[in-house]
């Protein structure tokens, strides 16, 4: 009786150790990627660092939504992940000031300078028209 007690405690104990294991090698790993993600929104590098890289004409609405635009800049090879292109347009300058238009960006532009040419139209009537529009 006391020998299976003790192999009783003794599995208890490994399981726990393994729990520990696991859940550190878990945390380990979605911080690597988090710590990743946040310095890549802040340090932005282009998808091609060399060479002249390739220009896309790109035509937006102005009705294009922000994760619509980023998943379009994503299949055309222009940036490396839609979800972050969407969390750099969120913090930057340009938030909301994207307009409909014909486009021509490079595969050596960072978001920001992206996100520059496609708020360079922008005006600030658009923005009282659209809190006009709010007020409704």
């Amino acid at each position: 009786m006391n020998s299976k007690r003790v192999g009783l405690g003794i599995l208890d104990t490994i399981i726990k150790v393994v729990i520990v294991i696991v859940a550190a090698m878990l945390i380990t790993k979605y911080a690597k990627e988090a710590y990743s993600f946040g310095y890549d929104i802040f340090c932005q590098t282009p998808v091609t660092t060399t060479g002249e890289g390739k220009t896309v004409r790109i035509t937006i609405d102005d009705s294009v939504s922000v994760t619509e635009l980023a998943k379009q800049l994503e299949e055309v090879g222009l940036i490396k992940d839609w979800k972050l292109f969407y969390v750099q347009e969120y913090f930057s300058n340009y938030h909301g000031k994207i307009v409909g238009g014909t486009y021509e960006l490079s595969s050596t532009m960072t978001a920001d300078e992206m996100l520059e040419v496609l708020g360079a139209n922008y005006t600030e009537t658009e923005e009282s028209d659209e809190e006009s529009d709010g007020e409704n």
